[in-house]
C-alpha cells in the first residue's frame, strides 16, 4: 500500500488554529435554492500559507467569507472551530486580519501614517508604548519592502500615489501591524502584474513564517512560481472539494487518478481539470461527470486515511511515509507545516483578543488622523473659505448700510434669510460628500472592530468644525457690520449664537445624509430636495401661521424655521421705521414685521436650544444608521 508523504515531524504535535467540517451553503435562486458549497472540510495550522483555488463560480470566495465570518444571506450548515472552540463574533474579528480585494484606504494619508494609525488603534496601550508601536510599524515597513515609500501618499481618486502592488502591501501591512492569529486575503494578486503579484505572495509567506501566522488566501490563476510558494492548496470545483493538501504533491495526486498534467503551470492544469466545458451539451455533461469523479475520489481518499481507493496499490514516485492528505478536521493533525518554526511555536494558542484602548485615547488618534486628511483636502478647505468670502462681499454690498425706511424692511428680511441659507446649502453638500468618500473605509475598519463609532463621530466632527466655523464666522461678522445690522453687543452675540447653532445643525444633517444612502450621486440628489422642502417652511416664503394644519408640524422640525425666527426677532425687536406717506400702509416697528410673518411663536433663546437639540438628533440618527449599516448580518456557526 502506498501513501502520500504530506507532513513533517514538526507538524505531528501541532494543533490547528482553524478547522471546518462538512460545510454546506445554499442560496436562493429563481425557482428554488442552489448549493454553493457541498460538504467542505479542512484545517489550517500556524506557519502555513494556504491557497484556495478554482475556476470562476467554484465557491472559493464564498468559502473564505464563511471562514472569516463575513458571509451574508443564504443558509449555512456545518461546524467551524477556532482554537478548538466555537467562534465568538465579538472577539474573532479582532484576532483575524482580513485583507479585502479592494484596497480601501484614505488617499491623503502616507504609507507610514496609514500603518501607524492602525497600530495605535488596534494595539493595546497597556501592552505597547508609543515607541513600541512605532518600532512595530518600522518592522512591517521593512518586511514588506515599503520603507522607501513610507512618506508617499496612498493616492487614488485622482490623487497620485503608490503603485498597485505597493497599495496591496500597505493593505496587508495595516492588518499585520496588529497581533492577529489568522491572515486571510481575498484575491491579493487581482489587478497586479505578475512580478508584483509574486512579490505580494512571497512577502506574505515570509511574514507567515516569521510570525507563525496561518495565512489563507483565494487566488485565481497564479503563476508556477507562486504555486511553489504555497504550503497547501485547496481546490474547489462547482462547490465541491477535489483536493486539499501539499501544493507540491497535487500534480502527482491527479496523475495517480489518471489525469496527467497537460500544462507546465500547475495552476492552469488544475483549472482546466475543474472547469465545466459549455461548448456543447455533451462536453458539459462530460466535464460535470469529471468534477464529480474528482470529488468522489478525494472523499474516498479522506476515508482511507490518505490511501487512494479502490486502486491504492498504484505507485506514486517520489513519495513515501505513513501520513495523510488532510481534508477534514478529523485528520487535521497530520497537515503540513514547513519552515524554521519550533514545536513550541507550532503549538502556540492565543485565546484572548487584544483589549480595546480607552475612549479618549482612541478619539485622539482618530482626531489626529482626520485632521491631517481634512487639511490635505485643499480643494475642500479652500473651497469653503473662498465661497464664504464671496458670499460675504456679495450679500454685504447688496444689502449695504441698511437704513430705517420701508425699503430697509424688505432688505433686512432678505439679509436674515440669506444668512440662514448660506449656513445650510454651502456647508451640508460638500461636507456630506467628504464624509461619504471615506464611508467604505469606515465600514471596513468597523468590521474589524478597530474603534468605537462614538469616537468616530466626535473625531470627524471636531476635525471638520474649524474649516466650517472659522470662514463662516468671518463671513457673518463681515455681513453684520457692512450691512449695518443693529450695532449692539447683545444683539451681535445673540446672532452669533444662532449662527453657531445653525452650523452645528448643518454638520449633523450632513452626517445623517451621508449615512442614509451609500452612493454619492443619490445623496447629492436627495439632500438638496430635502433642504428645499425646509426652505418652504422657514417662515420667509410662506407665512408660518397660514400653513395648512396637515403640514404645519413640519416647521417644528425645520432647522431653517428656528434659525430664521431667531435672527428676525433679534434684529427687528427695538427697531422703528419711517413711513413715506401717512395714508400708505407700512411697518412702523420691527415687532409689526415679526407678527406679520408669524415668527413670534418661539422665543429667541429657545430657537438656539431647539436647533442644538435638532443637531444632536441628526447625529443620533446618523449613529443609528451607521450601526444599522455596520450591524453584523453574517452567518455564524
Amino acid at each position: 500500500m502506498v501513501y502520500f508523504d504530506t507532513t513533517t515531524a514538526q507538524s505531528q504535535n501541532a494543533q490547528p488554529i482553524l478547522t471546518w467540517d462538512n460545510l454546506n451553503y445554499d442560496v436562493k435562486v429563481k425557482g428554488g435554492t442552489r448549493r454553493v458549497l457541498n460538504g467542505i472540510s479542512g484545517s489550517i495550522y500556524p506557519g502555513e500559507l494556504v491557497a484556495i483555488m478554482g475556476s470562476s463560480g467554484a465557491g472559493k470566495t464564498t468559502l473564505l467569507s464563511i471562514l472569516s465570518g463575513r458571509v451574508q444571506g443564504g443558509r449555512l450548515e456545518g461546524d467551524i472551530r477556532f482554537q478548538g472552540a466555537k467562534r465568538n463574533p465579538h472577539t474573532f474579528k479582532r484576532m483575524l486580519a482580513f485583507v479585502e480585494q479592494d484596497d480601501l484606504m484614505y488617499p491623503s494619508l502616507t504609507v507610514e501614517e496609514t500603518l501607524m494609525a492602525s497600530a495605535q488603534l488596534r494595539l493595546p496601550d497597556g501592552k505597547y508604548s508609543l515607541d513600541d508601536k512605532k518600532a512595530r510599524v518600522s518592522t512591517v515597513l521593512r518586511q514588506l519592502r515599503l520603507s522607501h515609500i513610507k512618506d508617499s501618499m496612498i493616492g487614488g481618486g485622482g490623487m497620485r500615489g503608490v503603485s498597485g502592488g505597493e497599495r496591496k502591501r500597505v493593505s496587508i501591512g495595516s492588518e499585520l501591524v496588529t497581533d492577529p492569529s489568522i491572515l486571510m486575503l481575498d484575491e491579493p494578486s487581482s489587478g497586479l502584474d505578475s512580478s508584483s503579484a509574486e512579490m505580494v505572495v512571497a512577502l506574505t509567506k515570509e511574514m507567515s513564517r516569521e510570525r507563525n501566522l496561518c495565512t489563507l488566501m483565494t487566488i485565481h490563476q497564479p503563476s508556477t512560481e507562486m504555486v511553489a510558494q504555497f504550503d497547501k492548496i485547496i481546490l474547489l470545483a462547482q462547490g465541491k472539494l477535489v483536493y486539499m493538501g501539499p501544493a507540491d504533491q497535487a500534480v502527482s495526486y491527479f496523475e495517480h487518478l489518471g489525469y496527467p498534467s497537460t500544462n507546465s503551470n500547475p495552476a492552469n492544469f488544475f483549472i482546466d481539470l475543474m472547469t465545466i466545458d459549455f461548448a456543447s451539451t455533451e462536453a458539459m455533461q462530460k466535464s460535470e461527470q469529471r468534477v464529480q469523479d474528482l470529488a468522489d475520489s478525494f472523499a474516498k481518499f479522506q476515508e482511507g486515511g490518505g490511501r487512494l481507493l479502490p486502486d491504492a496499490d498504484k505507485e506514486v514516485s517520489g513519495n513515501s511515509g505513513a501520513s495523510t492528505v488532510s481534508g477534514s478536521a478529523a485528520s487535521a493533525s497530520s497537515s503540513k507545516i514547513v519552515g524554521d518554526i519550533t514545536e513550541e511555536q507550532a503549538n502556540l494558542v492565543l485565546t484572548e483578543p487584544p483589549p480595546m484602548n480607552s475612549w479618549l485615547s482612541e478619539m485622539l488618534v482618530l482626531l489626529k488622523r482626520d485632521w491631517k486628511m481634512t487639511m490635505r483636502s485643499r480643494s475642500f478647505v479652500w473651497g469653503l473659505a473662498v465661497q464664504a468670502m464671496i458670499m460675504m462681499l456679495f450679500i454685504s454690498f447688496v444689502f449695504f448700510q441698511l437704513k430705517r425706511d420701508q425699503a430697509s424692511v424688505q432688505n433686512r428680511i432678505g439679509t436674515m434669510f440669506f444668512l440662514i441659507l448660506v449656513d445650510v446649502y454651502p456647508v451640508i453638500l460638500p461636507v456630506m460628500v467628504v464624509i461619504m468618500v471615506g464611508r467604505s473605509v469606515l465600514l471596513r475598519e468597523r468590521s474589524s472592530g478597530t474603534y468605537r463609532m462614538t469616537t468616530y463621530f466626535f473625531a470627524r466632527t471636531l476635525s471638520l468644525a474649524p474649516v466650517i466655523y472659522v470662514p463662516y464666522t468671518i463671513m457673518y461678522i463681515g455681513i453684520y457690520f457692512i450691512s449695518h445690522l443693529q450695532y449692539t453687543a447683545g444683539k451681535f452675540f445673540i446672532n452669533l449664537a444662532i449662527h453657531f447653532a445653525m452650523l452645528f445643525c448643518s454638520l449633523g444633517y450632513a452626517f445623517m445624509m451621508a449615512m442614509l444612502v451609500s452612493k454619492i450621486d443619490i445623496a447629492t440628489t436627495i439632500a438638496p430636495v430635502s433642504l428645499a422642502c425646509f426652505v418652504l417652511f422657514s417662515g420667509n416664503i410662506s407665512n408660518a401661521d397660514s400653513i395648512t394644519p396637515v403640514l404645519r408640524w413640519i416647521k417644528y422640525v425645520c432647522i431653517l424655521f428656528y434659525g430664521y425666527s431667531g435672527l428676525m426677532q433679534n434684529e427687528f425687536n427695538g427697531l422703528k421705521f419711517t413711513c413715506g406717506s401717512e395714508n400708505a400702509s407700512c411697518y412702523k416697528t420691527g415687532a409689526d414685521v415679526i407678527t406679520a410673518y408669524g415668527l413670534d411663536v418661539v422665543p429667541i433663546w429657545a430657537t438656539v436650544v431647539i436647533n442644538l437639540a435638532l443637531g444632536i438628533g441628526f447625529y443620533i440618527i446618523a449613529y443609528g444608521l451607521l450601526r444599522w449599516a455596520a450591524k453584523p448580518r453574517f452567518l455564524w456557526i
